[in-house]
């Protein structure tokens, strides 16, 4: 038996009233994936749990079955996936390039969203050439994707803490993990610590430190002074957020349900992730022209089907749908999803895998257009098999509800579910 997980990331969305009162997924021109869908048994899922608007990490650790209960935070898993050396005592954070003014206030998390790798790489030198000050204490920073980057501190002077807010509007600290805030302010936030030890303490100060020495460097990037030239927005701070000191200790996914896993992605955070459970890594060359179009996500389809003998269990996480969410573009997300089901779907052959293929198609979490943010709203799931006799009859978008028979459930049971599905 062969299963296939394809996880489209903040694909589900609320009605818009740009695309005539419908969602994204609605809109689009989704009839491959549908073609599935209708032969499926459906339901909806809570990623992480009711009334958590979650970040990737905590969506994709939960929806792999593991309990955030045991979570360390995204920082570490940013840092594993991104070649960042991470051991039991580093600090480590995910950042992102962002624009403030000359009062701190945040015009842009993201810095326009169009930070290229050039530009990228030459920030990442300039910021880890700063001297923090702080004998025995260094760090790495690594420009990633785009503008996201990954954050690490090694400290030999004193213990370094995790139980700190995050440097980042967009998202509050819970617990181990942070969740969305859809009405963030615009002002650069100070770090606190969230005790009164004085590692923790300590832990606050060395990153406000290091955040005043990253405005300072930057303002005097060469990158900087080029795109104020051209009319863009400056990459000229880093928001740094989900600080964690080491990395979870799970069961290893081969483990634990006896069959082996292979996985596909995008990002940083969902590479460690994934490698931490185990999962065997298919490389995927980068294709920027055809990031997200039909002919770049004709090429994963292919991807799969190649591999589809190294493994049992494949899990695919297409990033695609998320960004224009955050950037309240219905008609963009609308678009991305298109080519993913022309590309990406279109030309899956699931006779290709093996026989009676387990296919489930959800989300990690809803990233609506009206709240440019995550939203704790319940997710799609489709699970199929082409010897489905008694399908729920269903497309795939926010309209199931209760109504498929697959029920409401939380992300954590969903791997089990795949495995364990008979039509």
């Amino acid at each position: 038996m062969k299963y296939l997980l394809v996880v489209l990331d903040g694909a589900p969305d609320r009605p818009n009233p740009k695309i005539g009162n419908m969602t994204p997924l609605e809109y689009a021109k989704m009839k491959n994936l549908n073609r599935f869908a209708l032969k499926s048994k459906v339901g909806m899922m809570y990623s992480v749990g009711k009334n958590i608007a979650p970040e990737s990490d905590a969506a994709v650790f939960s929806i792999l079955s593991y309990d955030v209960k045991h979570y360390t935070g995204r920082g570490p898993l940013e840092g594993v996936g991104s070649g960042v050396k991470v051991d039991s005592k580093t600090l480590a954070l995910r950042a992102n390039f962002a624009t403030i003014d000359k009062n701190r206030r945040i015009i842009d998390r993201r810095a326009g969203r169009d930070v290229t790798q050039k530009e990228a790489k030459e920030l990442e030198k300039e910021i880890n050439s700063i001297d923090l000050g702080y004998k025995g204490v260094s760090f790495k920073f690594k420009a990633t994707v785009g503008h996201r980057g990954a954050l690490a501190f090694y400290s030999k002077r004193a213990r370094l803490s995790a139980n700190i807010t995050n440097g980042d509007v967009g998202y509050v600290k819970k617990g181990n993990i942070s969740v969305a805030v859809s009405s963030a302010g615009n002002e650069l936030p100070k770090i606190k610590p969230l005790d009164n030890s004085e590692s923790s303490k300590f832990t606050a100060e060395l990153l406000n430190t290091f955040i005043d020495k990253v405005v300072e460097k930057l303002a005097s990037s060469r990158v900087n002074a080029e795109r104020r030239r051209q009319g863009r927005l400056e990459a000229n701070v880093l928001l740094i957020r989900d600080a964690g000191v080491g990395l979870p200790k799970v069961e290893p996914i081969n483990k634990k349900f006896g069959i082996k896993f292979a996985f596909i992605t995008e990002m940083p955070v969902e590479t460690g992730i994934a490698s931490l459970l185990g999962m065997k890594k298919i490389s995927s060359e980068s294709d920027e022209k055809h990031k997200n179009d039909a002919i770049g996500y004709k090429r994963l389809a292919s991807l799969v089907s190649k591999n589809a003998n190294s493994c049992d269990f494949m899990y695919v996480h297409i990033k695609g749908p998320d960004e224009p969410g955050h950037d309240g573009d219905a008609k963009e997300k609308s678009r991305r999803l298109s080519a993913i089901d022309e590309g990406f779907f279109g030309n899956l052959k699931l006779n290709r895998l093996g026989k009676n293929v387990v296919l489930c198609v959800t989300a990690d979490h809803s990233t609506p257009c009206t709240l440019k943010a995550h939203s704790a709203d319940p997710i799609p799931v489709m699970l199929y098999r082409d010897d489905c006799t008694k399908p729920d009859g269903k497309t795939f978008d926010e309209r199931i509800g209760s109504k498929g028979s697959l029920g409401m459930f939380m992300g954590k049971q969903l791997v089990q579910k795949i495995i364990q599905f008979k039509c």
